[in-house]
């Protein structure tokens, strides 16, 4: 109970950062051009540092690799079973929606919202093994996302995961770790306060987004509370399931039940945009699942 509250007292903090982007994109002080430039330093040098500046604050031991192990298994599971589960849900039809909706369903927005929400309440210890959520899950989509956007088997490329910010940043930090590697002052502290940008850059963004959203129209649409119900919903409580299963320690399995729980990665309207399909739907599934997430999240963890 205590952690519920908590994560819902820090899922409004979030939301009052999100309202602040809302309104300056709304008095026109930020715009779409501004919005990708911050998304790109997030994706590009934010997300790096608070993962390299994580793992930093460990000395390896056996321990700490089993557990990372097992997060990066139960996540994997989680990702394939939810591609399962959405593929077998959602019908083709000719908006090519259904492909949105899919991608939608499975992948949650574990950068942006998850690493401020384990900061906040896990600490250090929550970006340790969330962090490795975040890399199953960027391995996941990069591979599933282009081949599911595109129908196309030639855009399944392994290797373009490899190549991300966030992967190559966790490689870093992994690197560091295993062979406890700890960094000078000087690179410390920089890499430090750039990590610390992570929370108020994320949900600026966030907030930008829904500024641009046609609330009435898209409450109207059935497929909005579909997305939300398995990606808010039925895929956390199979985590849930999974994490009682593994018997995993009980830190470790609320690093990987909160970004499980998180709504609809950002990333879902870039792909959208990239591949030519419906990025004004996609942003809309992205902002109304965001909005419902201030309740689910801490409610999925009560129930966990």
């Amino acid at each position: 109970m205590e952690l519920s509250l908590t994560l819902l007292i820090q899922t409004i903090i979030i939301f009052i950062l999100i309202a602040v982007g809302f309104t300056l994109s709304k008095l026109g002080k930020l715009d779409e051009t501004g919005t990708k430039q911050m998304t790109t330093i997030l994706l590009s040098i934010v997300t790096p540092c608070v993962l390299i500046h994580s793992y930093q604050q460990k000395s390896f031991n056996l321990s700490l690799a089993k557990n990372l192990g097992l997060a990066a298994l139960v996540t994997l599971i989680v990702h394939l079973v939810a591609i399962l589960i959405a593929t077998l849900y959602f019908k083709k039809e000719e908006t090519n929606h259904y492909r949105i909706n899919i991608f939608a369903s499975v992948y949650s927005n574990c950068g942006f919202m998850a690493i401020p929400l384990l900061t906040a309440t896990l600490g250090e210890d929550g970006v340790f093994y969330g962090a490795m959520y975040l890399v199953i899950f960027t391995i996941c989509y990069w591979i599933h996302g282009p081949y599911l956007f595109t129908g196309d088997k030639s855009n399944l490329k392994p290797s373009m995961a490899v190549k991300t910010p966030g992967v190559i940043g966790t490689g870093i930090a992994l690197l560091l770790f295993v062979f406890n590697i700890k960094l000078p002052e000087v690179i410390v502290r920089p890499v430090e306060f750039l990590a610390d940008m992570n929370t108020p850059l994320a949900m600026l963004i966030l907030g930008c987004y829904l500024s641009k959203v046609n609330f009435k129209k898209i409450l109207a649409n059935p497929d909005i509370y579909k997305v939300s119900v398995l990606r808010l919903i039925l895929i956390p409580i199979l985590t849930v399931y999974l994490l009682k299963l593994f018997g995993i320690d009980p830190v470790v399995a609320k690093s990987i039940l909160i970004p499980a729980a998180c709504p609809v990665a950002t990333v879902c309207t870039l792909f959208a945009a990239k591949f030519g399909l419906d990025a004004t739907y996609s942003s809309e599934v992205v902002s109304i699942s965001t909005i419902f997430s201030i309740l689910t999240i801490p409610l999925i963890i009560l129930l966990y």
